[in-house]
């Protein structure tokens, strides 16, 4: 008979088959995801525009202060889930290129412009 050779759908090796091809799958997906959210930065930061973002401190745990220059200009950002604020433009000269280089100089500037403004 043509049916007799056939291999039951249930069997044990066959259900094993199935559950290691679709392991397999599922590993591959996410490994392509983070290949892909990995290196998709190395295009992503090409500032070829006037707006960059310099630097950052996490204030909480989703609150951030951004340095960005804009132009010539360094605006300090204040961004929480879904809202940005201008906390601070600063006049020209005020930061200098070095300051903005690492985020610990950023950081250390910020600390004595916000002591600065306290004992004012």
């Amino acid at each position: 008979m043509p049916g007799s050779k056939s291999i039951d759908p249930m069997s044990t090796a066959n259900l094993a088959q199935w559950t290691v091809g679709l392991i397999f799958v599922l590993l591959m997906i996410i490994a392509i995801a983070w290949v892909a959210k990995r290196f998709a930065g190395f295009s992503g930061n090409r500032h070829t525009g006037q707006l960059k973002i310099l630097s950052g401190i996490s204030l909480g745990s989703r609150e951030k202060a951004l340095l960005i220059r804009a132009g010539q200009q360094y605006i300090l950002l204040g961004v929480a889930p879904g809202r940005v604020e201008n906390l601070h433009t600063f006049a020209a000269g005020e930061i200098s290129e070095e300051t903005t280089q690492t985020s610990s100089g950023f950081q250390e500037s910020l600390q004595k412009m916000m002591n600065k403004k306290q004992a004012e």
